[in-house]
């Protein structure tokens, strides 16, 4: 049985059995990889801190025959606001569902787990709404789903002032365009200008994200409508957010 080192994030876990778990990775060399962490969820098992979410960690592995396994596992990087706040644990859940979702198993793709290692100390520290959906905004653009939102998908044309927008078509439509789209929703400047803020922010700036309120709460609603027009449902994360929105009523 062959064994190898991997550094990864914790994207994703599933209770099994008395004391295991399912632990998803994201790994810069191999992509998505789906692992077995045996008895991990015993008080004394030298796996259990390590194998929760959110952890950047080097494990060792063993190939196994349909699933591998974690045998050892240390942690690089904690981030403990997302665990102990519940509105950062659910925008932080909102952001790696998206990616896990969204990313096939297996499939390197050291881009987007630049962007999860970059944006982790953001979603720990910072408004996590923004830092979640700045980070799904920037894995949909690495991912290659994202939409077109500065030139228009049918002329070319870039966009200036109020506009539309088609998810079924790919994007912005300009005015002159418009009627060449069935499923068009308004696209104002506002939201446009929002999203080209997103695309280009730099994870290591410092400098306080001044979105007003309508911009965020407007980019929400065209993400997870977006998002669920791409899976076909709802995300479990947003099912959880909306929850923890309705006890804040």
């Amino acid at each position: 049985m062959e064994t190898f080192k991997i550094e990864g994030v914790v994207l994703n876990t599933a209770d099994f059995g008395e004391a295991n778990r399912v632990v998803t990775l994201f790994t810069k060399e191999l992509g998505k990889l789906e692992t077995n962490a045996y008895g991990c969820r015993r008080a004394k098992s030298p796996l259990s801190g390590a194998t929760q979410m959110f952890n950047h960690i080097s494990a060792e592995i063993s190939q196994g025959g349909k699933v591998d396994i974690i045998r050892e596992a240390e942690i690089l990087d904690f981030y403990g606001n997302l665990t102990a706040d519940i509105e950062r644990l659910a925008y932080a859940a909102f952001f790696f569902e998206i990616v896990d979702k969204m990313t096939l198993p297996k499939f390197p793709e050291p881009d987007i787990f630049d962007l999860l290692i970059k944006s982790l100390p953001a979603l720990n520290s910072r408004n996590p709404k923004i830092a979640a959906l700045i980070g799904a905004c920037q894995f949909m653009q690495l991912s290659g789903v994202q939409l077109n939102f500065t030139n228009c998908v049918h002329c070319g044309k870039i966009l200036e002032g109020d506009a539309a927008i088609s998810l079924n078509d790919g994007g912005a439509v300009c005015p002159d365009c418009k009627e060449k789209s069935v499923d068009v929703l308004r696209y104002p400047e506002f939201l446009r200008l929002t999203f080209e803020t997103m695309l280009k922010f730099d994870w290591k700036e410092k400098t306080k994200l001044t979105f007003k309120t309508r911009q965020i709460l407007t980019a929400e609603k065209f993400f997870l409508a977006y998002i669920k027009s791409i899976l076909g449902k709802e995300l479990n994360s947003v099912k959880f957010i909306r929850q923890l929105e309705g006890l804040k009523l």
